[in-house]
Formats: structure tokens, sequence, C-alpha cells
């Protein structure tokens, strides 16, 4: 299916590994180009190798979007680059495990920051010339824990329900003018976010990496599998495409039949 972006440039945050890249390399495949940022230079650089293999031009640039500073250093570089950018991809992020009131307010601030602030940042820049052009797809990454809460995540859990929130009022005030604006939804997606923490509750209950990751597939999937990152990828092409102008303000659930305040006991 030709998804019609042919020559589109796409901005990916958190580009340079897990599903951005893995995102990136699927639109990469329908001929648009690539903006990839991420902090870790050498997996933006390797990613950057292997978006170029498949003919596409691309720019990488390091930056720390939990910083205002961060966001307008990228979004900067590729306009001058480009001139343009026509999908934006907002999916950097982290997560760390913690109670309602064991996070400190900086561990707050850092989630809210990279999660929600990140996405309002590169949209306040960002949107003003896809209106010039009519043109534009948003996808925010949120999470199936932005609809119903997941256990051991409190921070997360509000940072993608407000992302959920913010895309929507994207949706409603410029759908009209050509912009289609979602958010995505994942759910057991097998990344190294995952690994880190099932290593951490492995090691308080002594279990195994993947013993966790069994038990939460077992739990929180009607598959019973995480997902492959470029699952995920795939539908993130697609709501960047032109065969999605008529899909704007949704949460778009790829969370492989997960069902609303699933609680994961191991």
């Amino acid at each position: 299916m030709d998804l019609g972006i042919k020559g589109k440039v796409a901005l990916v945050t958190g580009g340079n590994r897990g599903i951005g890249k893995a995102s990136a390399l699927e639109m990469a495949r329908e001929g648009c180009n690539l903006v990839i940022t991420g902090r870790n230079e050498a997996d933006l650089a390797k990613a950057e190798k292997e978006i170029q293999a498949l003919g596409v031009k691309t720019l990488a640039v390091a930056a720390d979007l939990e910083k205002a500073a961060g966001v307008e250093k990228v979004v900067s570089k590729a306009f001058e680059t480009f001139g343009q950018i026509d999908i934006l991809f907002n999916n950097a992020g982290h997560s760390h495990p913690c109670t309602p009131i064991s996070a400190t307010d900086e561990e707050w601030q850092s989630i809210l920051n990279i999660h929600l602030m990140a996405c309002v940042r590169t949209c306040r820049l960002i949107i003003p010339k896809m209106l010039e052009q009519k043109w534009g797809r948003i996808i925010n990454m949120s999470s199936m824990y932005g609809i119903a809460p997941g256990s051991g995540v409190p921070d997360y859990n509000a940072a993608k329900a407000a992302v959920l929130n913010y895309t929507r009022s994207i949706a409603m005030e410029y759908s009209k003018d050509g912009i289609c604006a979602n958010a995505l939804c994942p759910g057991l997606i097998h990344t190294e976010i995952w690994d880190r923490l099932a290593d951490n509750i492995a090691s308080e209950l002594g279990k195994t990496r993947q013993d966790i990751l069994n038990a939460a597939a077992a739990q929180a999937s009607s598959i019973k599998r995480y997902a492959r990152p470029e699952e995920v990828g795939k539908v993130v092409a697609f709501l960047a495409s032109e065969c999605a102008s008529y899909i704007t303000g949704c949460a778009v659930q790829v969370d492989g039949g997960a069902l609303a305040g699933i609680e994961i006991n191991f």
C-alpha cells in the first residue's frame, strides 16, 4: 500500500531505539525523510545509518527533551535542514517504579517534562508551519496506562493521561485545517524500558527477568505475549499517512487486547 508520504519530513523524538526507531524505519521505507533525536549519541548514530540505508535523507540531533532548550534545538535544526516538518511523532520518554506517595517533586517534574511538556513544546513550534501548508500529522505517545492506570508508575500514568487529553485538544482545534492528531496507546511492547522495569521487580522478588515478562504478558494481553516494536511502528506509519486522513482525536490502542483496569501481580 502506498501511504502517500514519500518526500515528506517526519520528526521522531526518541527515534534512536525501540518504538521510535521502528517507526522511523517504517516511514523511511515509504520514502519519508527523517529527523530523529535522542540522548544516547551512539544509539542515535546507529539508528541514523539504518535509516539512511533505506535511501532517504536523515538528520540526527542529540538533545535532552526534558528541557525547553533541547526541544528548540531539535526543531530549529529540522527546519534549517528541511524547511518543513510534516509529521511529528512525540515518542521520547522514560519511567521508574514508585508509589503514589514515594515519588519526589523532582521525579514528578522529570516525568511530566519528558512525556507531556515535550509534546506541548514541539507542537507549539511545529503546528504554525503545518497550518501554513494545510497538512500535518501528529502522533503523541500515550499508553494503555493513560486510559486505565497500571500499578507501580503513578506519575507515568498521570502524564500519559494528560498526553491523551492534550492530543484531543489539538484535534478539536486544528483538524479542520488538515492536521490530524492522535494518541498512541500501546500495551506491553518489548523495549528496553520494560526490560529495566522487569529487572527491578525481579530483583525484589527473587525471580528472573523472563519470569516477570511472562507473568505480565499472561495477565495484560489477550494474545499472551509482548508486541515487537515494529508492530507498533507500522501503526505509526499508517497514522502518519494520507490513508488516515479521517482519523483524528483518537486513542489508538495497540495493546494485544488488554482490558481496562488490568492489575498485574507478580
